[in-house]
């Protein structure tokens, strides 16, 4: 397997393409947000309307 990059080009054994290959069709975790966006939006409206109470 050959690919190229802008500016060198990469030669890989089969057994090297295979362990990527088996590597990308791995499953992964999937990402969970640490913060609850909805939660902090709602927190943001709440100092805003706060520190602007004429709009």
């Amino acid at each position: 397997m050959a690919t190229s990059s802008f500016s060198r080009e990469f030669v890989l054994s089969k057994e090297a393409a295979e362990i990527i290959c088996e590597e990308l069709d791995k499953q992964t975790e999937s990402y969970v947000p640490k913060k609850d966006m909805h939660e902090e939006l709602k927190k943001g409206e709440e100092v805003f309307k706060r520190l602007l109470p004429h709009l």
